[in-house]
């Protein structure tokens, strides 16, 4: 059997292959593809020759990161009706499971499996002998990761990614995609933690939701445009990553000129500005959420070489400090996380419900 695996695997293969200085189109031909093959994310390729895009990718741009920017710019959605099930599942153990049960809806390169022994779990991902490569994996380990941080709103990490590979020479690309420990020539490419961990609710589950999301994954979803700002997002997030952000980059990723650039954003209700903006201001909050990156790394992230920098645009932005920001999102999770019961009057009537804990804590600051 021709083991085959869907375009949407290598979505946003065009802008990646522009930013590290490769011609995508020449690299797509060289692997064996043709760039139109990459258009319509149900396509369904060789797999060989999708390795083979990777490998060469990675090898001509001399980055041994290409699957980790790859990885990093796929958007949660790009999974389709899977998204919505991996959203609402009850558990972490169960998200997981779900996502072993419809990986055959991506490619047929990945076996995924999980062990727990009731005190330490590992979910473990195997592309098919022969085909096993560098930037395959750590495209798997990227879209894995961020699948399941994303579907819980980064408020969970694994103990340890590990990857069979030695350590790579872009490892500050690694370390800032996965927030925890990284462990390079690992028995085994997945990632560990403890049973209880794997265990922990999903604050976000919805049986409703889940079960509407299984009758769902029969149907592909068929956006097959590529808009504009879709692109641009990515791009923005690679630039990011490294610090250097600018229209003319952005248009060089995405094959344009700025003006061009600029003519498809406007014409899509947006701007480059615009999207910069809202991109810093996500990132901002994600970063902050997680009370492992100390506010000065938050700023490094987005660009910021001086704290003080970054302090006055976060105020500006959201009329807070990034501290009093921080402390508030840990107030709100641990109100999420705590059942709420709605207060009676003497007569034993429900009162109104309080306001927005977001509101308030904002107001008493």
């Amino acid at each position: 059997m021709l083991l085959q695996a869907r375009a949407v695997t290598l979505t946003n293969y065009d802008e990646v292959a522009r930013f590290v200085g490769l011609d995508p189109s020449a690299m797509i031909r060289g692997a064996g593809l043709r760039p139109g093959d990459l258009r319509n994310p149900e396509n369904w390729l060789p797999a060989a020759k999708v390795i083979a895009l990777l490998d060469q990718s990675a090898e001509k741009s001399g980055r041994d990161d290409f699957g980790i920017l790859l990885g990093k710019c796929r958007t949660f959605t790009s999974l389709g009706p899977v998204s919505l099930l991996l959203k609402h599942e009850a558990t972490i153990g169960q998200i997981i499971l779900a996502a072993e049960q419809y990986s055959y809806l991506l490619n047929d390169l990945l076996h995924l499996s999980v062990q727990d022994d009731g005190r330490s779990a590992i979910v473990e991902w195997n592309l098919v002998p022969g085909l096993r490569s560098r930037p395959a994996s750590t495209l798997t380990a990227a879209i894995a990761y961020k699948a399941i941080s994303e579907a819980l709103e980064f408020s969970w990490d694994p103990d340890c990614m590990h990857f069979r590979d030695g350590t790579p020479e872009n490892l500050a690309t690694f370390k800032r995609f996965f927030r925890c420990r990284l462990e390079f020539e690992s028995a085994f490419d997945g990632m560990s933690c403890s049973s209880v961990n794997l265990r922990t609710p999903n604050p976000f589950a919805d049986p409703k939701l889940a079960a509407y999301a299984r009758e769902l994954l029969d149907l592909l979803p068929g956006n097959l445009k590529g808009q504009a700002t879709a692109k641009t997002n990515s791009a923005i997030l690679l630039m990011l990553d490294e610090g250097d952000v600018s229209l003319d980059r952005a248009a060089e990723c995405l094959g344009l000129t700025a003006r061009s650039l600029q003519r498809r954003l406007k014409a899509e209700g947006t701007s480059f500005n615009q999207l910069c903006r809202s991109a810093r201001r996500e990132l901002a909050m994600r970063y902050l959420a997680n009370s492992t990156l100390s506010v000065t790394a938050v700023a490094e992230l987005l660009g910021y070489s001086q704290l003080a920098t970054f302090g006055s645009w976060f105020l500006e932005e959201f009329g807070l400090t990034p501290t009093q920001y921080r402390r508030n999102a840990q107030i709100l999770a641990r109100s999420r996380s705590s059942p709420i019961r709605t207060p009676k009057d003497g007569k034993g009537r429900q009162r109104a419900p309080p306001r927005s804990p977001e509101v308030r804590l904002v107001r008493e600051i």
